[in-house]
């Protein structure tokens, strides 16, 4: 008996151990044009709402819209290091806002891929595929809830240590407008550099050619600085915190940047 009650212990103990008080907060983010395929690719990334050590990660997904027509696929393994062949990318059909997929990943490794620090992590780089790519519209994720979900009985979800941590999506990256995109996104002029990045208060930019043309985008697609001056510097410590697009324009051609306000 004394050994039954030991082992009872132990197993709650363990239980105890792996308990998640934290959570994780989903978002999308642009990352460029995929150079193997040409296609508009994207990020979905999941933040800690703390620092975490060693989360074991199981299996977990989400859902996108995409406007009707296009697809979602072409997998890449991102900074989590969860394995792009672990994901698949599901149709569940039309919803209210366009067409609807749900990006799955089922963990089928022999060694489980843990998380570690502050985030965000990359789970995994995902193209939206059109031809040609898209230059109106959004993609965006579908919230639990959305009756569009019931067709496959699925959620919004990320399982750590057998533990669904999922909290929403982030209010600030949610979507990703496609007019704030185009395929001159792709760095022309290769003398350019911003920062620093992440940026706090200001902004700057280093190019020996000459700027015609600054604009700052929300990750919505809402504009939120212009400037046709040649300037070198942004003043960003009254803008709200989050990921942006950067677009310059110079004698040498366009170049777009993700930059992170904090």
């Amino acid at each position: 008996m004394k050994h039954l009650y030991t082992a009872v212990i132990l197993l709650f103990m363990t239980f105890t151990l792996h308990a998640q008080n934290h959570t994780y907060e989903f978002s999308i983010s642009f990352v460029g044009i995929n150079s193997n395929t040409g296609n508009y690719q994207m990020a979905l990334l999941a933040t800690p709402s703390e620092s975490v050590v060693d989360d074991s990660t199981d299996d977990m997904g989400a859902g996108f819209y995409v406007p009707t027509g296009m697809t979602i696929g072409n997998f890449v393994t991102g900074n989590s290091n969860l394995p792009a062949s672990e994901w698949v990318s599901i149709s569940m059909g039309p919803g209210v806002n366009g067409d609807a997929y749900f990006l799955g990943r089922d963990e089928a490794g022999q060694f489980t891929v843990m998380l570690n620090g502050a985030g965000p992590f990359e789970l995994v780089l995902f193209d939206v595929i059109a031809d040609p790519n898209p230059t109106t519209g959004a993609i965006m994720f579908v919230e639990n809830g959305d009756p569009v979900f019931d067709t496959i009985f699925i959620e919004n979800y990320i399982n750590i240590w057998a533990q669904n941590l999922y909290s929403q999506n982030s209010p600030l990256a949610s979507s990703v407008n496609f007019a704030t995109l185009s395929t001159e996104a792709v760095i022309v002029d290769t003398s350019l550099s911003v920062y620093p990045n992440p940026a706090s208060d200001i902004l700057s930019i280093k190019t020996p050619n000459t700027i015609s043309s600054i604009e700052l985008y929300s990750i919505l697609g809402k504009k939120v600085f212009e400037s046709s001056q040649n300037t070198n510097q942004i003043d960003v410590s009254n803008f709200q915190s989050g990921i942006y697009l950067l677009k310059i324009q110079t004698e040498k051609g366009r170049v777009t940047k993700k930059i992170v306000i904090k």
